[in-house]
């Protein structure tokens, strides 16, 4: 299948607030990540809002572009990727933001762009990705839900709550 471009869109969930509170270091940053994976970035545009929670990088490269929104107080990235460029695998684009940002949650979206003889090409592919902490964090909520008493322990708790 020919196709003419990639384009992804990312959501990184639970960032570390240490990574994107500065939209000047994190431009920095993803400038360093875009180097290392043989991307050439053509200029850098940060544009901040009033509220302080929110702004945008945008990055125009010689082989497409990336647009990042953080959102700070949420501690949340959006990332759109577009790449022109057939030899630039966006898996390790995908990598290099994961060691930049440090999300414990990403949700993926991957569109072939430019496939003019499928149907299929507007038909997103979605992955999830959730950090090794969080999964152990959600499967414990998981395994305590599913124990046996878990009523009666709460029913329990409720009594102790209204005899204090």
């Amino acid at each position: 299948m020919k196709i003419l471009a990639r384009q992804l869109a990312i959501d990184m969930y639970s960032c570390k607030t240490e990574k994107i509170i500065n939209a000047d270091l994190l431009s920095l940053a993803l400038q360093d990540t875009l180097a290392t994976i043989n991307l050439t970035s053509l200029d850098i545009k940060i544009t901040k809002f009033a509220d302080d929670n929110h702004f945008v990088i945008f990055i125009p490269l010689q082989q497409g572009h990336i647009t990042i929104h953080a959102y700070t107080a949420l501690r949340y990235i959006a990332v759109d990727l577009f790449i022109c460029e057939p030899n630039n695998s966006p898996e390790s684009i995908i990598q290099a933001l994961r060691k930049a940002i440090k999300p414990e949650k990403i949700k993926m979206t991957y569109l072939c762009r430019g496939d003019f003889g499928t149907i299929a090409d507007m038909k997103p592919h979605t992955k999830v990705r959730i950090a090794p902490l969080r999964r152990i964090q959600n499967t414990g909520v998981k395994v305590i839900h599913l124990l046996p008493g878990s009523k009666f322990v709460k029913k329990l708790r409720r009594k102790n709550k209204k005899g204090l």
